[in-house]
């Protein structure tokens, strides 16, 4: 389960990579939707059952936000819905927390017009990710996280210079 898993997370992880060389935030939530869904059904197969519930909530969620649908009533829906699943699903401790937490930043923040705001916010919420894709044995997942929390801080330098 363990190759299977990182396999498909090298997939994902590719997507995600790439988004951090994208400066339009509609295609970046896109990219992530995909990324997300192919991320849950890795951290499925590794136990990580708060993390895929989170993904599948962020794919909806970032498809609202895509629409330019998401308003406070959606944001708190969606934080209320990951922290009731992560309450009732979590089994792994403060390790099965870190999805919830970070979702209710990224919500929190999400619909941030500035591109430079929204990929500092993107990279910043990798971080968390990157140490539950490591404790959960996701190797791919926690490597391709740090590239791609790197790969922002790039994109970020370039479109304060341009």
């Amino acid at each position: 389960m363990v190759i299977a898993a990182n396999v498909i997370d090298f997939l994902a992880a590719l997507i995600q990579v790439s988004t951090g060389a994208v400066k339009k935030k509609s295609r970046i939530l896109i990219m992530q939707i995909v990324q997300l869904i192919m991320q849950g059904v890795a951290m499925l197969l590794l136990g990580g059952v708060t993390g895929a519930v989170s993904n599948v909530l962020s794919c909806v969620r970032n498809y609202i936000c895509y629409k330019e649908k998401l308003n406070l009533p959606w944001k708190i829906f969606f934080i209320a819905a990951s922290i009731v699943m992560t309450i009732l699903l979590n089994d792994q401790g403060l390790l099965g927390i870190i999805p919830a937490a970070v979702c209710t930043v990224y919500i929190i923040f999400m619909d941030i017009k500035d591109p430079i705001k929204f990929k500092i916010l993107v990279m910043l919420t990798f971080i968390p990710w990157c140490i539950y894709h490591f404790v959960l044995g996701s190797y791919t997942g926690a490597i391709f996280d740090a590239v791609t929390i790197i790969t922002n801080l790039f994109t970020i330098v370039r479109m304060k210079k341009g």
